[in-house]
């Protein structure tokens, strides 16, 4: 017969390796439990890594969507006035215009064929470039004012085709930027040294305004121009190649658009014949 306390001992170390059993599988039970939700969070993080990586490389890609379209609008806006950039935009296929009055000016190199025949071509390019580097800088500062194009020495600036229906007073405006950029142009190339390009050889700056009826029209497919067109165009030429140096010479259709401001002096030239014209009185652009 077994003592009493003999089965209190062997009944104690039954329910202690009970509890020690079932300790151990309770603990296997929650580290099986802490390993799947630890492979659910590193799940998880892994899965929020690619989540922002993804997000990271759509936001770069709309950023260089955004930098490629500003870029675009900005070479547009170099090649082409705002309103046809603008039906461009909207899928609409611009039609030739006519403007009512549009102000020119032109501008060239006084003599460019000497200067061309006793400098080095590279350096004649260089010049033309520091020149029209500047020149593009003057125009950027003036709303109505709008580079048609550079060929040669040849720079060639219209006002007004924001729109083909102006008030006077819009005109006028437009003919007054074009009178204050063609002075700072002047200005500009006395104050510039070219010596760098050209040594001693002087370099003068010749410039003529005109105002009237332009047609204008998108040119082209591939590399397509805005062209102007018009015995207004001839005319704005004609008042640049009779010019003298350093000299800005207008027709009196000009004075007679920009109206009754007094901004401006002008000293009469008198009469020259123009080619395509003949006889045509002029004035010059006192600065």
């Amino acid at each position: 017969m077994m003592h009493h306390k003999k089965i209190l001992q062997e009944l104690r170390q039954m329910h202690r390796n009970v509890i020690n059993q079932k300790t151990k599988e309770h603990n296997k039970k929650m580290n099986d439990l802490l390993k799947d939700h630890e492979e659910e969070i590193e799940q998880i993080k892994v899965e929020q890594t690619e989540a922002m990586q993804e997000l990271m490389q759509t936001h770069q890609q709309s950023e260089e969507m955004r930098a490629d379209t500003a870029l675009s609008q900005n070479l547009l806006g170099m090649m082409l006035p705002a309103h046809i950039i603008e039906k461009l935009e909207n899928g609409i296929t611009p039609e030739p215009e006519n403007f009512s009055c549009v102000c020119l000016f032109f501008t060239d190199i006084f003599e460019f064929k000497k200067l061309v025949a006793s400098v080095d071509p590279v350096n004649i390019l260089k010049l033309l470039n520091v020149m029209y580097t500047e020149f593009d800088n003057i125009l950027s500062r003036y709303s109505q004012l709008y580079k048609v194009e550079s060929v040669a020495d040849t720079y060639m600036v219209a006002a007004g085709l924001a729109s083909n229906d102006k008030s006077e007073a819009e005109i006028s405006e437009c003919a007054k930027q074009a009178f204050h950029c063609s002075i700072e142009m002047q200005r500009a190339v006395q104050k510039m040294n070219f010596s760098l390009f050209v040594g001693s050889q002087e370099v003068k700056l010749r410039i003529g305004i005109h105002a009237g009826v332009i047609n204008a029209g998108l040119i082209g497919t591939k590399m397509s121009r805005y062209c102007l067109f018009g015995d207004t165009v001839n005319t704005a030429s004609r008042m640049c190649t009779t010019s003298f140096a350093s000299r800005i010479q207008v027709s009196p259709n000009v004075i007679k658009v920009l109206g009754e401001d007094e901004t401006f002096r002008f000293e009469e030239r008198g009469e020259i014949e123009v080619k395509g014209k003949g006889k045509m009185s002029t004035y010059w652009l006192v600065f």
